[in-house]
């Protein structure tokens, strides 16, 4: 069981404040209404319940099933496949592009894993297919840990409190999360530990490379915004070759 399978519906408040209508609005200026499009770790179906709505075509798939239950309660339309990144249940060439939102990749347990997850989207997507890659910056998350053991941020949720404390490996390679949450109605408080590994951009572009994919276009935000070592994302299109 992972972190957001444990976390569940605290999980998902914590999600659905992140931006979402803005990284919605971007993944529909990139992609084509005529596409059927994997959503990779679709996690609660926050990205393809609206863009289902809207008219794309949307498959989701994801790992945990306490969150693809509460993709279901939300939306029964959504087509949701609980399967691994590393083992994709499709046939060669079955979707016309895929997305990977707000860092979904970097949590298998080895580099060598995110590398076969890589090489499987590639496979199932068509000649000239796009791929939508979002992730943190590392570069921005290790100069603004630099001189910093950990940052503590407390934030309110509709059912929930949480607190934040976030620091990045020595060596920058690794976020690491540790979550505190007290339950609004019971009062009961639950610790969660999350870590994410980060990735350079010249890193992750090779990787993508290697897996058969090329680099089309690179942004910072989910405005459009060039991409430089300050940006909060590092965000890329690129296409089958």
């Amino acid at each position: 069981m992972n972190v957001f399978d444990e976390m569940g519906v605290y999980w998902a408040e914590m999600a659905d404040q992140n931006q979402t209508e803005k990284q919605v609005q971007f993944l529909k200026n990139h992609l084509e209404l005529s596409m059927i499009v994997l959503d990779v770790a679709c996690g609660t179906g926050r990205h393809i319940i609206p863009l289902s709505q809207q008219g794309y075509h949307m498959v989701g798939l994801d790992v945990s099933l306490n969150l693809l239950r509460i993709a279901k309660q939300r939306s029964k339309e959504t087509q949701l496949i609980r399967g691994d990144m590393r083992f994709l249940p499709f046939k060669a060439e079955a979707f016309g592009a895929a997305i990977s939102v707000d860092t979904s990749f970097g949590y298998l347990p080895t580099e060598v894993e995110d590398r076969v997850s890589l090489v499987e989207i590639k496979r199932v997507l068509a000649k000239r297919s796009v791929f939508i890659i979002d992730v943190f910056n590392r570069q921005e998350l290790t100069q603004k840990y630099k001189d910093k053991n950990q940052l503590d941020k407390q934030k309110e949720y509709p059912h929930f409190f949480l607190q934040q404390k976030r620091n990045v490996s020595p060596e920058g390679d690794w976020l690491c999360d540790l979550w505190i949450i007290q339950d609004k109605l019971s009062g009961q408080l639950s610790t969660f530990e999350h870590e994410v590994r980060l990735y350079e951009r010249t890193e992750l572009e090779g990787m993508l490379e290697n897996a058969g994919f090329e680099v089309k276009e690179v942004y910072g935000g989910y405005e459009n915004g060039k991409f430089s070592s300050q940006s909060p994302h590092l965000l890329l299109i690129v296409e089958t070759k």
